[in-house]
């Protein structure tokens, strides 16, 4: 059989019984010597971890299993080098997220997921998903039972892939080439309920003569983990302490005994009362907790009119008793989503046959289907978005309409549920050619294939409200009107619904519309997402272009066209605006053609010299040209010094690039909606901690000192894509690492330092910084927003997408194994560890952030690792796992921990100073730090015969996420994003192989 080309980095045969080695280590196996070795991600040339001149790590899937990892997004995602980093995983219902609800992404080093390039069996994989903002690939896509491992290249390599390998690069290698079948089935079960996985899957192939054929299926069903189901999830508590940190601040809820949760604010209403009679309060009725508590209590002024309905006010900052009976408690809240459900089936086909002894035909097919939903939670309030704005439909449910019983212009909100599900169909294709042959007096490789992948997926995001009609039965004088302000543009008929809806009644607080209500106010429509990603590309290479004293020169040569495309097409509502309470987008559609060559030579420089028992060179260089900006030059050096046996230098440093991900081109316009507080820095500029540079600039526009925008309506503030000015992100990078081997042990040693730096970053900057730019004299900014030149509101805000910051990543990886030979056993011993020493970004205009060490609420922590212990006797294998994340602390960010909380504040009392200096304060302290976490595995594994039995304990000890005050990114109490948040379960798998 023709042998495949090493410049792919693909696995080579294996069986359904061994890991994957190289033609090499198979060689020297014969011979009675073994030597593990991998074909090299980021290279022509086969070495292991520690004898590269790239920085890899090597993750198999058997040491995964052994975790109770049966997932490629739980194994790439917990690794040390995205453990300590933002992630996209399935924590994050209620978000909008890169891909659509569902989409797992992994992002190296923190800086990105846009940033890491995924490769399959050492080809580019085209990104799936959904929404107008798909930009990267799909860890769900994988199908974890049949790859053999994960190579991840900590080093840029865009000379050798191209654009997006900036922080790193994932390579997936497949099992191939069995001869025999296999099944496997595996299940993780959770000790509290909520976020169990399943997995089955079975493997069936054959080689004969002249080739090979490998056909697999696969299952996988996670089920949803529910706030409810887990105490700090369920709870939203403030997580507050007194300044001197002896006491908890938070208030008992007299209805539950326990401490005060603030989950969703709902069933309540906010009416706008004269001065004399209150001013602007929340009203709570009564009758919702019945004798629960007692509302006679300081501060409860609510007027004649409101006591007279049954109404209480609730939540007045400086009287506790009122807090107490605030309505956060939903049975929505409480069935949302932690977790996301999903379900997916994935096919896989790979297959060669030998044309002639020189000449291979092959083909690798995959297609998975992927159903996926969030359930979340959301408030309905009277907000019309841009009717306010076009139209002057103020933002409230009129005095004057007939079912505001208050006759006072009010505000109603209550919860209604919120969820989206996804679809999606996920084709690829692969068929090439590869073989040997001589020319010009050398022995070449070559390899030649196609690869096409399509992304199919319909989103829906399930019930949401027509905003013509939610503005129609909130009309001024009407119950409901045929033409409200705007227009009637979903075609309604008030006659459906002639008393509107009665919005003050308790029944519609707590969202118990009847049928008629709801099949007027609510709809759901479909979306639709294709991502279509093709490409050819060829490759050359020769171990022995010409030779040196040192040794023979290594090279190879070679090009890649690729066209991409994307369509995200919204419902027919969703795409002309007719949605309320959420942004709105239009259709995203838009393509690119790249056209692309590279080369790479290694110079062997020394050999068996003093201190240099082997030097060698590596150099690699790409060029790239795009038709949606121009092109990019991109290039690496990369050396490999043997000083010693034991002792080892590598180091390379580089370029690279990112094109601007086709969403970023081509984002049809989007819309939503910030409150003018949000927005603006002159909002109450005398009094919000503004520097004096803005205060004097807000002055110099005429704007009051205490200006708060007194009636005014949120502010739009739109994106859209930056076809025609963006450019590509390029990158710089540096790397050495140190790696020991001693003779006298069986231990290998690499440590590497790393250092990214990446300009011109394509982001949004954000409305507030937008007009703080303009404020301090950067008038490039001034023209991207529109502020109202008599009542000072800030109308509209142009924040699309623009070459706009700089990012700088630099750190520590450690990784060692040992192993040694005890009398009742193999011990293996493996770690990987992650420092980050700075993670700053520098963004336009000046502005600076820095995120090392912080939460999740940023970019995480500045410290990922693991340690992991196996034994090995005969066919039973013990495991011990601890997955580690290091501290993170948003203090600085913040400002410090103690600050006024007027929900603690108690006029009555006396408790009355934001001064924390004094006496009479009512400040807390803050717990803006998540602690040092670890997890703890334990499993063992037999094999007996063709059967394989695995049984373990994840999470050993139970433990929680760090518990994070209000205000942090977090579910409840609980952070957010690196944790486990299913907490203590069990795992099993049995298999067989035939």
């Amino acid at each position: 059989m023709a042998l495949s080309s090493a410049a792919l980095a693909q696995t080579a045969t294996t069986t359904a019984q061994q890991p994957a080695q190289t033609e090499e280590s198979e060689r020297q196996q014969q011979t009675g010597t073994r030597l593990d070795e991998v074909v090299v991600t980021g290279s022509r040339i086969r070495r292991n971890e520690f004898t590269s001149a790239q920085p890899i790590q090597v993750i198999t899937t058997e040491q995964q299993e052994l975790k109770g990892n049966i997932d490629a997004a739980a194994t790439l995602q917990g690794s040390s080098l995205a453990a300590g980093s933002f992630q996209w995983n399935d924590q994050l219902t209620g978000y909008v997220t890169a891909g659509g609800g569902g989409t797992q992404l992994v992002a190296l080093r923190g800086l990105g997921a846009q940033r890491t390039l995924t490769l399959l069996n050492g080809r580019r994989a085209g990104p799936a998903g959904t929404r107008g903002q798909v930009q990267a690939f799909d860890l769900n896509v994988i199908p974890a039972s049949q790859v053999e491992r994960f190579d991840i290249l900590k080093d840029g390599a865009s000379s050798i892939y191209g654009s997006d390998a900036v922080a790193g690069v994932i390579n997936v290698i497949t099992k191939r080439n069995l001869d025999g079948g296999a099944f496997n089935i595996a299940t993780t079960q959770t000790v509290e309920g909520g976020g169990e996985i399943v997995r089955g899957d079975a493997t069936w192939g054959r080689t004969f003569d002249n080739g090979y054929f490998n056909v697999s299926g696969e299952f996988y069903k996670q089920w949803a983990l529910r706030r409810e189901d887990r105490d700090d999830t369920g709870c939203a508590a403030d997580y507050l302490f007194s300044p001197d940190q002896s006491r908890r601040l938070d208030y008992i809820d007299p209805r539950t005994g326990d401490y005060k949760c603030y989950n969703l604010a709902n069933g309540y209403i906010q009416a706008a009362f004269p001065a004399a009679l209150g001013g602007t309060m929340n009203l709570v009725p009564i009758s919702r907790y019945g004798g629960a508590y007692n509302y006679a209590v300081p501060g409860n002024n609510a007027p004649a009119i409101a006591a007279g309905q049954g109404f209480a006010r609730w939540g007045r900052a400086g009287y506790p008793g009122t807090y107490l009976y605030g309505p956060y408690d939903s049975d929505i809240w409480n069935r949302a989503t932690v977790i996301s459900p999903s379900e997916r089936f994935t096919l896989t086909f790979t297959g060669g046959y030998d044309l002639s002894p020189d000449a291979e035909i092959y083909t690798e097919l995959l297609y998975n289907r992927r159903s996926s939903e969030q359930n979340g939670a959301a408030q309905i309030f009277q907000n019309f978005a841009q009717r306010n704005i076009l139209f002057g439909a103020s933002n409230v449910l009129p005095a004057s309409n007939p079912n505001n019983t208050l006759g006072v212009n009010a505000v109603t909100v209550t919860a209604y549920e919120s969820s989206s599900a996804q679809e999606i169909d996920y084709y690829r294709g692969v068929v090439g050619l590869r073989g040997q042959a001589p020319a010009f007096g050398r022995d070449w490789d070559w390899d030649v294939y196609a690869q096409y992948s399509l992304s199919d997926g319909v989103y829906n995001n399930g019930p949401r409200i027509y905003l013509d009609r939610l503005l129609a039965l909130n009309s001024p004088g009407v119950a409901c009107t045929n033409n409200p302000a705007g227009g009637n543009f979903s075609n309604f008929n008030c006659a459906d619904l002639p008393g509107g809806i009665p919005w003050m009644s308790e029944r519609i607080l707590l969202g118990q519309f009847t049928d008629a209500e709801r099949n007027f106010l609510f709809f759901e429509e479909d979306h639709t997402t294709t991502y279509d990603y093709a490409y050819i590309e060829g490759v050359i290479t020769t171990d022995r272009l010409f030779s040196l004293p040192a040794g023979d020169v290594g090279a190879a040569f070679g090009f890649q066209y690729r066209e991409e495309e994307i369509d995200d097409t919204p419902g027919y509502q969703a795409r002309n605006r007719n949605v309320a309470l959420f942004t709105s987008a239009g259709r995203t559609t838009g393509s690119d053609a790249i056209t692309e060559s590279f080369a790479e030579i290694e110079l062997p420089i020394l050999r068996a010299a003093p201190f240099a028992e082997d030097l060698t060179l590596n150099l690699s260089g790409r060029l790239s040209n795009y038709d949606s900006y121009g092109s990019s030059e991109t290039y690496k050096i990369s050396a490999n010094w043997q000083i010693t046996p034991e002792y080892r230098i590598r180091a390379s440093h580089g370029t690279s690039f990112r094109a601007p991900a086709l969403y970023e081109l081509y984002l049809g316009a989007q819309v939503g909606y910030s409150g003018q507080s949000a927005v603006d820095p002159c909002y109450d500029y005398t009094d919000s901690g503004v520097d004096t540079e803005i205060q004097t600039a807000c002055a110099a526009l005429g704007i009051p000192a205490q200006y708060t925008a007194v009636g005014g309506s949120s502010a739009a503030v739109s994106s859209i894509g930056g076809a025609g000015y963006l450019e590509a992100e390029t990158a710089d990078s540096f790397n050495v690492g140190f790696i020991w081997t001693p003779s006298f042990i069986d231990l290998s040693v690499a440590v590497d330092y790393f250092d990214i730096a990446i300009h011109d970053q394509v982001d949004q900057f954000g409305g507030y910084n937008i007009i703080e730019q303009c404020l301090r004299g950067n008038t490039d900014f001034c023209s991207l927003f529109t502020r109202d030149p008599t009542n000072f509101y800030i109308l509209t805000v142009d924040n699309s997408y623009v070459n706009i910051a700089e990012q700088t990543s630099r750190g520590i990886d450690l990784a060692f194994r040992y192993n040694h030979e005890l009398p009742f056993g193999d011990l293996t011993i493996e770690s990987q560890h992650t420092w980050k020493l700075e993670d700053h970004v520098n963004l336009l205009g000046g502005v600076e952030e820095d995120y090392l060490g912080d939460t999740f609420n940023y970019n995480g922590p500045a410290y990922a690792g693991n340690l992991n212990f196996t034994l090995q006797q005969g066919d039973l294998t013990w495991f011990y796992g601890i997955d580690a994340i290091g501290r993170g602390s948003d203090v600085e960010e913040a400002g410090g921990h103690v600050f006024a909380n007027s929900r603690y504040a108690d006029l009555t009392n006396g408790i009355s100073s934001a001064d924390c200096s004094a006496a009479n304060n009512y400040c807390a302290y803050y717990k803006y730090y998540t602690e040092f976490t670890t997890i703890h595995t334990a499993s063992v594994r037999m094999r007996v015969n063709d059967w394989t039995f695995r049984a373990g304990i994840q999470n050993l000890w139970d433990e929680r996420p760090p518990a994070v005050n209000t205000g942090e990114f977090r579910l409840g109490t609980a952070a957010l994003s690196g944790y486990d948040m299913r907490g203590r379960r069990v795992f099993f798998g049995i298999g067989r192989t035939f």
